[in-house]
């Protein structure tokens, strides 16, 4: 892309462009294969990275920045509630262990979002691209281990190793065990799947609806492969749930995809009930949580204000000391209290809202949906404040802020055509 700047010199800032996009590929493929960042530890360096990246693409364009303030709100807020929260733990106790700033810089990728908008990238093809691969990663894997079972452990080994894989096999009731090929962020293939849903809807012609089917497929069978009750469940639900929105009739249709899935569950009932037994261990564990957090809220102090991000407890379960539990919501609560608690909420909540509030693509509200079933995931799974859970925070909002500045152009337009026709029939 070149501009001529005020001078009549040409600028080029195509360089910068591709060198941000650059960057932004490597940042994805290692926040989503390397989570932990323990193989490569580049993810805090392509992050900071990006900056300089972005304003000089910013710098060398003869156009002024499009950043909307109520972003820039956003993402302060976003930041400004764990602060509080950190300085609160220091008022109350201070004493260490204690782990607020180590939990406070995945809340910092919220301005990931505003790289995004600045450079007016949809981030949504790419990732998709990128989560399609991890999507191949756990159907080679699992294929891998059907045909060479006693490579096991040694792959286990090495995904307690690296962060990125979790290799299990789970035993719910007496005849139901499943091989977990679990890439721990799995659980984002919600994104790929409602990208290439809307692909195949929306795609002219065949051989592309075709090939966005086939995309659809590996995403929906990587994500059941992974194996957890989360991610069979919504690898399942999300088509489903998808379908009515690209209908003439959504609320009839909604109801008829509800009913097809009553009926598709009732031949697994019994598995369904294996998946959701008190007695089982991992449900077990988060029933003692759960008691845990109601006596720890019954405190007016603890459930006004919080304990502090990254303030330890001792829990029942296994009766351990520890910063953070599975139960993201009531930990949230425990961190910030009700107030700050139901403002980050909110602010989770924001991108969905708009997506359906404003005249928005149906494509933007079929993400909407898939992130929404990302939040649910999240309430028995620590998925939202890392860097997987904020790359689709950031990927999700700045998509809003860029389709609603499309929009305000596109009216913008309509309006000044609107005056000039007026002008030229008087």
């Amino acid at each position: 892309m070149a501009y001529v700047a005020a001078d009549g010199t040409t600028v080029n800032s195509e360089g910068a462009h591709w060198l941000v996009r650059l960057l932004l590929l490597m940042f994805v493929l290692v926040c989503i294969f390397d989570p932990a960042d323990q193989v490569l530890r580049g993810k805090v360096p392509l992050f900071v990275a990006l900056w300089p990246a972005t304003l000089a693409g910013c710098a060398l364009t003869r156009e002024e920045p499009y950043l909307p303030p109520s972003l820039l709100i956003y993402s302060l807020a976003f930041i400004t509630i764990p602060l509080l929260s950190i300085g609160w733990y220091h008022i109350i106790d201070g004493r260490q262990p204690f782990e607020g700033f180590a939990l406070f810089k995945a809340y910092l990728f919220i301005s990931f979002a505003i790289i995004l908008v600045l450079n007016k990238i949809d981030l949504i093809p790419q990732l998709s691209a990128v989560l399609t691969l991890l999507a191949l990663s756990v159907i080679a894997v699992f294929l891998f281990l059907q045909f060479s079972p006693e490579e096991f452990e040694r792959l286990h080994e090495l995904g307690i190793n690296t962060g990125v894989l979790s290799l299990d096999r789970r035993k719910y009731g007496e005849n139901l065990e499943l091989v977990q090929v679990y890439f721990v962020t799995s659980a984002m293939l919600v994104v790929s799947i409602a990208y290439y849903f809307d692909r195949v809807m929306s795609a002219a012609g065949y051989i592309r609806k075709l090939a966005y089917l086939v995309l659809l497929g590996v995403n929906i069978t990587g994500m059941l492969l992974a194996g957890t009750r989360n991610n069979i469940l919504v690898s399942l639900l999300l088509p489903f749930t998808l379908w009515p929105l690209y209908t003439a009739r959504v609320a009839r249709n909604a109801l008829l995809s509800l009913l097809v899935l009553v009926l598709l569950a009732l031949p697994f009932a019994d598995r369904l009930q294996a998946f959701f037994d008190a007695e089982e261990s991992s449900n077990s564990i988060k029933l003692t949580l759960l008691r845990d957090y109601i006596s720890l809220l019954s405190d007016p102090v603890t459930l006004l204000f919080g304990q502090g991000l990254g303030a330890y407890h001792e829990w029942s379960a296994g009766q351990v000391n520890f910063y953070i539990t599975e139960l993201t919501y009531l930990e949230m609560l425990r961190s910030f209290g009700i107030f700050g608690a139901a403002a980050m909420v909110a602010l989770l909540l924001f991108p969905a809202w708009y997506s359906f509030a404003a005249p928005l693509s149906r494509r933007a509200r079929a993400l909407a949906v898939a992130y929404l079933f990302y939040l649910l995931m999240a309430v028995s799974n620590p998925l939202l404040f890392s860097s997987s859970g904020m790359l689709i925070l950031s990927a999700i909002l700045a998509n809003v802020y860029l389709n609603r500045s499309r929009f305000e152009a596109t009216a913008s337009g309509e309006r000044r055509l609107g005056v000039k026709a007026r002008r030229q029939d008087t």
